[in-house]
């Protein structure tokens, strides 16, 4: 018989340091979830000697890659994923996501993930664990992955669906159960629909407030928080099979949107620097970046939707290509944009509105 996936399980967990045993997961419905033990199996030369058929199968070592696909719940769980891609939270009591300081909603919370002050290339430590269904409990197999660092995490904005979510991770090592049946939740039972953030929640927006501070006519729009890894094989050292870290050597918040058109003022912006340019700069352009997604429904106990925002005060944008035409076809134009350093103390901040109170990474 055929064993389906609907009883999986997601789960992920802040880990205090290193090497340590996390005992307090959190669960997350998943669309899809690719996230696994990668044994690095190989086939040694072509010896003389013999027979032409491969001689020398070996083992070159062991590590954890892969993710989730997800429609984020707003309600908590995310805030955890935010926070390992981020490394920092700030946490305001009785406050929205939106403007400077938020305005006031009683109840609900504004936390604010960045990169650390003190360290800006911090990504802490997470564990995760995925259980794999089996015909009967004795067959469900569980595993559990230590020493993950999320590498990517990106919003999916559509204009007529569910904000998605994909989480990547890369980890060291994988332990292996049968009996999974001991394995415990912090939320035991999973966020439910009314959190998930939708597109075509008429308060949501896509703006670039020194463009303009209007909403931008967006068909599709997706915002990747990058934590990239050094080469894997630079990780590795003689005698263990296992990485000895994952260091991250390079972050970034990225954007990629399609934006229909109704005049020529952005595009004259991005290319000539000046809404009434008439040749190309040799400067980029630079100017900040603002997305807002809200839950169809009150976060609960509260008189405002669950919310999640990214805001990037210094982002540098291009238009991917020139402005297509094509036959029975509207006229839009794709737009690429990357935070940069600035003068602001702040490099960028996904904001998340909920009723936790705090998000604090365990430190023991």
């Amino acid at each position: 018989m055929a064993v389906t996936a609907q009883s999986g399980v997601f789960g992920f967990a802040p880990q205090h340091e290193k090497g340590h045993v996390c005992t307090s997961y959190y669960k997350h419905r998943a669309s899809d979830m690719d996230l696994g033990v990668i044994s690095d199996d190989r086939l040694g030369p072509p010896e003389v000697g013999g027979t032409p058929i491969p001689t020398i199968p070996y083992r070159a070592g062991v590590m954890v890659a892969g993710g989730a696909l997800i429609n984020p719940r707003l309600e908590n769980t995310l805030g955890w994923l935010l926070y390992g891609s981020m490394g920092s939270v700030t946490t305001s009591t009785n406050r929205d996501c939106t403007g400077t300081e938020g305005g006031t909603v009683t109840g609900m919370y504004r936390h604010e993930f960045r990169y650390s002050t003190t360290d800006a290339g911090y990504v802490p430590y997470m564990s995760m664990r995925k259980v794999i269904p089996g015909t009967d409990t004795a067959t469900t197999f569980g595993e559990t992955y230590q020493d993950c660092k999320i590498v990517n995490l990106t919003l999916a904005l559509p204009n007529d669906g569910l904000i998605a979510s994909r989480v990547d991770v890369i980890g060291r090592s994988v332990a292996f159960t049968n009996t999974v049946t001991g394995w415990t939740w912090s939320n035991t039972q999973y966020e439910d629909y009314q959190s998930i953030p939708i597109g075509v929640v008429s308060a949501g927006y896509l703006k670039i407030p020194t463009h303009s501070a209007s909403d931008l006519p967006i068909v599709a729009a997706t915002v990747t928080l990058t934590n990239a890894p050094l080469d894997i094989r630079q990780e590795r050292v003689y005698g263990d099979p296992y990485l000895q870290d994952i260091t991250v050597v390079g972050r970034s918040i990225t954007a990629d949107f399609v934006c229909k058109w109704e005049d020529p003022y952005l595009y004259q912006k991005i290319i000539t620097g000046s809404t009434t340019g008439t040749e190309w700069t040799p400067a980029p352009w630079i100017g900040s970046f603002d997305v807002m997604s809200y839950a169809a429904q009150n976060a609960t106990g509260t008189t405002a939707p669950w919310q999640c925002r990214v805001y990037v005060p210094a982002m540098m944008f291009q238009v991917a290509g020139g402005i297509r035409l094509a036959g029975n076809q509207s006229v839009a134009m794709r737009i690429t944009g990357t935070g940069v350093a600035s003068t602001n103390t702040v490099y960028g901040t996904v904001f998340l509105g909920n009723t936790i109170t705090s998000y604090t990474w365990p430190s023991s």
